[in-house]
Order: structure tokens, then C-alpha cells, then sequence
């Protein structure tokens, strides 16, 4: 293998590779753009949620007689009482949010200081109605709390009684280390970095390795290549190092994205999280290695197939077979993962940036994870060595 040979036939495929507006666009553009677009489009429909949720909630009461509830809750902020003679298609439309039936003995009840009867019909397609549904129910909590203070003083008791603990809230930092923000900031964080940089490699990727594989077969120009005086090592070489680049571009490009999402939309991402520098390593260092393991896999798919629309359809699959860990490891707790699951190809990567992300450095689950991936990234190179020095794979039609 001739160095000079393979960084000649590297040049070439990067002129060729973005020299195709469809590889700029899939590699580049999209990944910039899609999401700015979608924390935006998210931001609307939140922005609009919560402007529907600030004003009053309109709701109505089927009740055959007046009671202390309807009272309170006609004059609870928030909450607008509103009369409908067809409560039920209100409901439907959306005018109206939450209906409440009162039973026909709840004052009675209440005056015999028993429970009375209530139901909260809300319409469960709606989010806004389900949402409202819990105002209302908050409404009413309120409600029964103020008849039970009332009851208490009328016998001379002090509500506070009732009241044996007072509970406050601190999460735990260590020692030397920041705090990660609340739980869910944290868990949305440890979810998407994982899930971006397993899955954009080879989003990156796999335009430029279709492209330099069953591309080259479908334009007759793989043969031609063959037969200069670079040996198959130097052409190979050079094709896998141009994939490398566009999976790593990719990477890029796609976190670009994230960080101009969060400069228009700030509440769509965490919160006063922090990434230290050593975490950060780590992490690139397994997006590297994943990129290396990935560009060698959909270079060999892509000249195995025998054309484009094949080589498509080999390559698919790898995006959901990459998700598969990303959500297996969703609502694992860093705090406790056993350590054969770093024995794992896939899986072990995921966790260690999960675990990274929250400052958690493990040397020996870092030694594991790293080794793993070496290895497969050996393995996945031989594979395409392989599969490129058979004729029967490279000349197959």
C-alpha cells in the first residue's frame, strides 16, 4: 500500500463526494437546519399551550342544586364557570374543558360532614382538556382542604396538628462537582447526547458511502479505478477515510444544530447543565470510534450491493439498530449499572456516555468500552478489506 496512492484516490472522492449538491444537503445542510426548525416548530406549540393554559379555564358544573363547591369554584382564579345547553358536544369541540358532576346529596353530605360525589369528564384526546382536568382537580383539593380547616376550628383544633412534618428538598452534589440541574433536565440531557452521537455518524455517512460503493458500480467508473497502478489497499483506504470524514462531519454539524437551537428556543434544552472538559474527551473519543467501526460496516454494505437503491436499503436498518441501545438504557439509573452490561458492543458506548455526562469517571468501565469498540472496529476494517478484495462482491450485478 502506497500512501501518496491513497491520499491521491482521497482527494478525488472528496471532490467527487461534494461536488453532489444531494451530499452537501443530506451531510450538511440538514442536520444544521433540522433542529433549529424543529425547536422552533416545538416552541409554537408550546408557546400556545401555555398561553391557552394562562388565560381562564372554562368549565362547566352539572349540578340540580346550589352547593359550597359551585361557589368556590365560580370565584377560584383560573377558572371560568360556563353555562352550555349541550355541555357534552361543548366538550367535544372545545369549548369547554372539564365538566364536573356534582351529586345530587354533596351539600347534604357535606353538612353531615361526609364525602360527597364528584366526577371530572374531561375529553382524553385533548391535551388542553387534560390539562385543565388537573387544574380543576387542584381546585377542588383546595376546596376540601378549606372545609377540613373549618371543621377542625369549629372543634377547637388547630389545623396544624394534622401537619407532623415539614419536608424540604435538596438534591446531593459532591464535593468538588456542580450541580446537573433537576432530574428530568438531567435524564432529557443523558438521552439525547447518547442518541445524537450513536445515530449521526451514519447519518453523515451513508450518502458518501452509497456514493463510493454501489454509486461507483451503478457509473461504471469502479472498474477503471481498479486498474491505475494504485493497489486495492491505497483505494480502499482512500474511500473509507472520505466516509470517515463525512460521518464525523455529520457529528458536527448535527450538534451545531443543537447549539443554535438553544440560542432561539432556551426552554427547550436543560438548564445550568455543565459538561466538564475530561467528559467531553470521552465522548468524542466514543463518537470516533463509533464513526471509524461505522464508516468500514457501510463501506463494505455499499460494495456488496449492486446498486444505489439496494445499498439504501442494507444501510437503513443501521439507524434503528443503533437506536435500539439509546432507548434500552433510557430510564437506567448511572448510579447502578452493573458492569457486564460494559461487555455489550453498543450498548456499552451508551452507557458510558450517559454515565460521562453526569460526571461519573469509571476507569474500568471506560477501559472496557474503549477496548470493545477497538476491537470492533478492527473487526468491522478486515470485514471491508474482505468484502473489497472479492470479485464476486465487487463485480456483482
Amino acid at each position: 500500500m502506497k500512501y501518496n496512492h491513497t491520499m491521491i484516490v482521497f482527494k478525488k472522492e472528496l471532490k467527487d463526494i461534494f461536488r453532489d449538491k444531494r451530499t452537501w444537503i443530506a451531510s450538511v445542510l440538514i442536520p444544521v437546519l433540522i433542529f433549529p426548525l424543529m425547536f422552533f416548530l416545538m416552541g409554537l406549540g408550546k408557546a400556545n399551550l401555555d398561553k391557552t393554559m394562562q388565560s381562564d379555564i372554562p368549565i362547566y358544573i352539572e349540578s340540580t342544586q346550589e352547593n359550597q363547591l359551585t361557589e368556590y369554584l365560580s370565584r377560584s382564579s383560573g377558572l371560568i364557570v360556563v353555562d352550555s345547553a349541550s355541555p357534552y358536544e361543548a366538550l367535544e369541540k372545545g369549548e369547554i374543558k372539564v365538566i364536573i358532576q356534582i351529586d345530587e346529596d354533596f351539600q347534604a353530605k357535606l353538612e353531615e360532614e361526609k364525602p360527597g360525589g364528584i366526577k371530572l369528564i374531561f375529553d382524553e384526546i385533548s391535551n388542553e382538556s387534560s390539562m385543565a382536568m388537573s387544574v380543576v382537580d387542584r381546585a377542588i383539593a383546595s376546596f376540601g382542604e378549606e372545609i377540613l380547616k373549618d371543621r377542625l376550628e369549629a372543634l377547637g383544633i388547630n389545623p396544624e396538628v394534622l401537619q407532623p412534618t415539614s419536608v424540604s428538598y435538596e438534591a446531593y452534589v459532591p464535593e468538588g462537582q456542580e450541580s446537573k440541574g433537576d432530574g428530568v433536565s438531567v435524564m432529557l440531557l443523558t438521552f439525547l447526547l447518547p442518541f445524537l452521537l450513536m445515530l449521526y455518524p451514519v447519518v453523515g455517512g451513508m450518502p458518501a458511502a452509497i456514493d463510493l460503493g454501489a454509486g461507483e458500480k451503478e457509473r461504471m467508473s469502479l472498474e477503471p479505478l481498479l486498474s491505475t497502478g494504485a493497489n486495492r489497499m491505497s483505494i480502499l483506504l482512500g474511500k473509507y477515510l472520505t466516509i470517515l470524514l463525512a460521518s464525523i462531519i455529520g457529528v458536527i454539524t448535527s450538534l451545531s444544530g443543537i447549539l443554535i437551537a438553544t440560542r432561539f428556543n432556551t426552554d427547550m434544552l436543560p438548564k445550568g447543565v455543565k459538561i466538564s472538559p475530561v467528559s467531553m474527551l470521552i465522548m468524542i473519543g466514543i463518537s470516533l470510534t463509533m464513526a471509524l467501526m461505522l464508516s468500514g460496516i457501510m463501506l463494505s454494505i455499499s460494495i456488496f450491493a449492486k446498486s444505489s437503491k439496494e445499498a439504501g436499503t442494507y444501510l437503513s436498518p443501521i439507524t434503528f439498530l443503533l437506536m435500539i441501545p439509546t432507548y434500552l438504557t433510557m430510564f437506567m439509573d448511572v448510579r447502578t449499572i452493573p458492569n457486564k452490561l460494559f461487555f455489550v458492543p453498543l450498548l456499552n458506548a451508551v452507557l458510558l456516555m450517559k454515565e460521562v455526562l453526569v460526571d461519573i469517571i469509571n476507569p474500568v468501565h471506560i477501559a472496557i468500552t474503549f477496548s470493545f469498540t477497538a476491537v470492533l472496529v478492527v473487526l468491522a476494517l478486515l470485514f471491508t478489506k474482505y468484502i473489497f478484495n472479492k470479485e464476486s462482491a465487487i463485480f456483482r450485478s
